[in-house]
């Protein structure tokens, strides 16, 4: 009996032996990846950083603060992990066909006047992204502020451009993204140039703006039939010229803040050159 108990214990000893070399080899198998690709680096150090900024972010499940000098450069650290490691090329090396045209729409601004999509963009450049406070994926709404606020501090260090350029954030979500609340996430992203959060009064008010700049948007709904206060969509930002031309479509890959402030420029330049040959001719 004491025999087959020695026996008993010795195999599962070996068991155990063998498990534990069996997760040191696959530890080194996983570092050897790690080591060569550093996607999955960057991953956990961008989940990380997220976490942090994402805390100063005005999202319901965030606690929502002012900004300060400390979120500024968490913002701007979470922004160098989350985008590709590129120089944007130069302003005016290259050209942004228009790829669509939108048409003005009536929404409302964070005091809940009714104001036009091309009252506010009049003679501008503008970026208009698409969003919710109460998005939950960190690669979409809170990304997009993230970046926007970073494009804004840009500007405001740019007077030239600052006074040629509108930012616009337009809730999907008029339900709970009331002007109200859109004045909260306002104040809470503390913009220094000229930066409009607006929403709808209905849902149905929102639907020719969501069309016509193609922004799919879908509510998600569980199994029971409840809706899950969440929405179905893909991160879209749009770079419009002063003629209410779409010039580039960002989403997650390439939304960078020097290449957005590139692109301005380049259109801006593109503009004032064809002022200066209109005059001429």
């Amino acid at each position: 009996m004491r025999a087959e108990m020695q026996t008993t214990q010795g195999r599962t000893e070996t068991r155990r032996t063998t498990r534990r070399h069996g997760d040191t080899e696959t530890r080194r198998i996983q570092d050897r990846r790690d080591a060569a690709s550093p996607r999955p680096r960057v991953a956990r150090a961008l989940h990380r950083l997220l976490g942090a900024f994402l805390l100063m972010l005005p999202f319901p499940f965030f606690s929502a603060a002012q900004s300060t000098p400390e979120a500024d450069r968490a913002a701007s650290t979470v922004q160098s992990a989350l985008q590709p490691h590129f120089t944007p090329p130069a302003p005016g090396t290259y050209r942004l066909p228009a790829i669509d045209t939108v048409s003005d729409h009536h929404l409302l601004d964070a005091t809940g006047k009714p104001i036009s999509l091309f009252d506010l963009t009049a003679g501008k450049v503008a970026v208009v992204s698409f969003m919710y406070t109460s998005c939950a994926d960190v690669g979409g709404c809170p990304l997009a502020a993230a970046v926007l606020q970073q494009v804004d501090r840009l500007l405001s260090e740019r007077s030239e451009l600052a006074g040629r350029v509108t930012l616009l954030s337009v809730s999907f979500d008029p339900e709970r993204d009331t002007p109200a609340r859109m004045a909260e996430t306002r104040a809470a992203l503390s913009p220094r140039t000229d930066w409009h959060f607006l929403t709808g009064a209905t849902a149905a008010d929102l639907q020719p703006v969501l069309a016509d700049f193609n922004q799919p948007v879908a509510k998600l709904w569980r199994e029971d039939g409840t809706w899950s206060g969440l929405f179905r969509h893909v991160l879209k930002v749009f770079l419009l010229d002063a003629n209410h031309e779409v010039r580039n479509i960002y989403s997650a890959g390439l939304f960078n803040p020097q290449l957005v402030l590139n692109d301005i420029e380049t259109v801006l330049l593109e503009a004032d050159q064809r002022s200066v040959t209109d005059r001429q001719q």
